[in-house]
């Protein structure tokens, strides 16, 4: 109650102080070049491509009087997993969201992702070649990695993470999921979701670090099913140089029956040399026909100093529409830069 006291008093009673503010800015720039084939053709493209992108970030904070860090960020960005030409464009982003901070918790205010997004998502360790791969499959079905709880309560709201005993807390409410930087949707109280909550707890148990999450949000439509979902992961160090992580998820998102399952290994094969392997497949049962998908990824970066590093990448996915099956490969090779 004393930590919510003060974070009510530090934005209703003044208490931004006099306190100089910072602003730190970072960037970052990537070139791929990518070749892939699969069951689809597209006889408009070529099977190889190269994509450019990069961004420059803007973080900023400042503290009050009593103590209390307010952050917020804003971004420039060429998007650097893009497979059109839209993504020779610039897009401006942040500059939705105020972080609060104090003796141990954070309270986020505006656009928020919600509280365990992430969490049971892996198994596609690629960059860039399980994007481009997947342009040549005939069928759009579910991702082999992504979480039911990704976006469940993701909108204009609040979210606090904060910790108990040996856990760390994070939890997320929003009116209306999808508002983005306003809740003011014109059609609320019709279509869409309403009230959606999410929490993920962390905690280390037995050498693996855990995550659990749960969500969750009402469909405002005549006889539309609300959303549900929750979600494991868990990471455990075998060795100094080997980790793996296992986790999956299961919901009702949309009215779709979703789940997914993954693993993934990291190696570390020299202080600059990283191999990384991962597995995924998801399912989604819509209108009682079951869509699947899979993937296999592999990649290998390494460090070269300064913030510069050269990877190569492998992804292997397979789509199965109703029984209809459609796969596809990619090899990418690209570089990344830190500045």
């Amino acid at each position: 109650m004393k930590k919510l006291l003060t974070f009510v008093s530090a934005i209703t009673a003044g208490a931004i102080g006099t306190a100089s503010a910072q602003v730190d800015v970072s960037g970052s720039g990537t070139f791929y070049y990518s070749s892939a084939e699969g069951d689809a053709t597209l006889a408009s493209q070529e099977k190889t491509m190269t994509v450019s992108g990069g961004s420059i970030d803007f973080a900023m904070s400042t503290e009050t009087s009593n103590g209390v860090t307010v952050t917020g960020s804003a971004s420039l960005t060429q998007d650097t997993d893009d497979i059109t030409t839209a993504g020779v464009s610039v897009a401006s982003g942040g500059l939705h969201t105020l972080t609060f901070g104090m003796d141990g918790m954070t309270i986020s205010l505006g656009d928020v992702d919600n509280a365990g997004s992430g969490t049971g998502e892996g198994g596609d360790v690629a960059t860039f070649a399980s994007t481009h791969a997947s342009l040549y499959v005939t069928d759009a079905g579910p991702s082999a990695s992504d979480s039911a709880m990704d976006g469940i309560a993701d909108g204009h709201g609040v979210n606090l993470s904060t910790s108990m005993g040996a856990a760390a807390i994070d939890a997320t409410f929003v009116s209306k999921v999808g508002s983005g930087p306003s809740s003011l949707l014109g059609t609320a109280t019709t279509t869409g979701f309403s009230s959606g909550y999410a929490i993920n707890v962390a905690f280390d148990m037995a050498g693996a670090s855990v995550n659990v999450a749960a969500g969750g949000s009402q469909a405002k439509a005549t006889s539309a099913k609300n959303n549900s979902a929750t979600a494991l992961e868990l990471t455990y160090p075998v060795s100094d140089a080997l980790s793996v992580t296992l986790g999956g998820s299961n919901g009702t998102i949309g009215g779709n029956d979703e789940d997914n399952v993954f693993a993934s290994a990291t190696y570390t094969m020299d202080a600059d040399t990283t191999l990384s392997l991962g597995i995924g497949q998801g399912d989604q049962t819509a209108s009682g026909v079951l869509d699947k998908a899979s993937s296999a990824t592999v990649n290998v970066s390494r460090s070269l100093g300064g913030g510069v590093s050269v990877f190569a990448e492998y992804a292997s996915i397979s789509e199965d529409s109703a029984g209809v099956k459609s796969d596809a490969t990619a090899m990418t090779v690209g570089t990344s830069v830190s500045f």
